[in-house]
């Protein structure tokens, strides 16, 4: 009984490892960024046509307009000893954003190789290259 125990005490422990894997680095890790990482950020918009890659759409009370979400594809520029971040536009706009926003995240792999021509070229800094 208690090798049944055991036995099944280690196989909950090595799925709650394997499965709860993400979960725990996401809580307990923090993000790094750093600069030149493509990052996605979700603004939330309003506007009485939603664009074709409007996420979350939802009509406003009376239906005069639309609550939805658009995702920005950014770039990491700089990251501020403070925690913020500087983020940069395909217009090249400059965007602060606090680090642990919930809106903001890394883009994966599969994100970066089909919307690689939505992220801003990063920035060619001559000072960076002379070490």
């Amino acid at each position: 009984m208690s090798t049944i125990f055991l036995l099944g005490l280690f196989v909950l422990t090595g799925l709650l490892l394997v499965c709860g894997h993400a979960l725990i680095a996401r809580r307990l890790l923090p993000r790094k960024f750093t600069p030149g990482v493509p990052i996605i950020y979700r603004m939330q918009a309003m506007s009485e046509h939603p664009v074709h890659d409007a996420c979350y759409v939802y009509p406003a009370e009376k239906g005069e307009f639309y609550y939805y979400v658009r995702k920005k594809y950014w770039r990491v520029e700089k990251v501020l000893q403070d925690g913020w971040i500087v983020a940069r536009t395909p217009f090249m706009e400059q965007h602060y954003l606090r680090r642990d926003d919930p809106n903001l995240r890394k883009a994966n792999l599969v994100e970066r190789l089909r919307y690689a021509t939505r992220f801003p070229y990063p920035a060619w800094d001559p000072a960076s290259m002379i070490h």
